[in-house]
């Protein structure tokens, strides 16, 4: 099995990022432009066995997908597998958050099971999948640096 992975550093600590993540279904539009829905099926993010559900275009193509948690480590990494058909060439993947000075590194990563024919027949849907987690990561690190701005230097209401 082989894997696509994209990191990008973001200037944040973990929990506003894991936070993000855990609410993804009300902010899964605003991560891509070729995001169309999430839901949560069963369960949440800190969940073992939990199940997300989103529509999403790939390449110009409407996908369904389903997601099902399978590790979860707070506010640190989660693993999931994709279940249905796609599983087949596309079986599991996962995100983490990894300390760094400054910020953290946000990286996705994603397994797939084809070979060197097969990524060459399919070399135009794995070059729009490496650059839709390319994108996500680059829009993941605009909002949530450009939310950490807008809070800073205000102080707390008072009473």
């Amino acid at each position: 099995m082989r894997q696509m992975t994209d990191s990008i550093l973001i200037n944040s600590a973990a929990e506003p990022i894991w936070d993000w993540l855990a609410n993804l279904p009300a902010h899964y539009t605003e991560w891509h432009p070729d995001h169309v829905s999430a839901e949560w099926e069963r369960g949440e993010l800190n969940q073992v066995g939990s199940a997300l559900r989103a529509v999403e275009y790939l390449g110009g193509k409407r996908e369904v997908l389903r997601f099902e948690i399978t590790s979860v480590d707070p506010p640190h990494r989660f693993k999931y597998r994709i279940r249905g058909p796609i599983s087949l060439l596309l079986p599991c993947g996962g995100f983490a958050l990894v300390q760094a000075d400054p910020g953290l590194w946000f990286t996705a990563s994603i397994s797939y099971r084809f070979g060197a024919l097969v990524e060459r027949l399919f070399s135009r849907r794995s070059a729009a999948l490496r650059q839709h987690m390319k994108e996500e990561g680059e829009n993941l690190k605009l909002i949530i640096e450009s939310a950490g701005r807008s809070t800073q230097g205000q102080e707390a209401p008072r009473a």
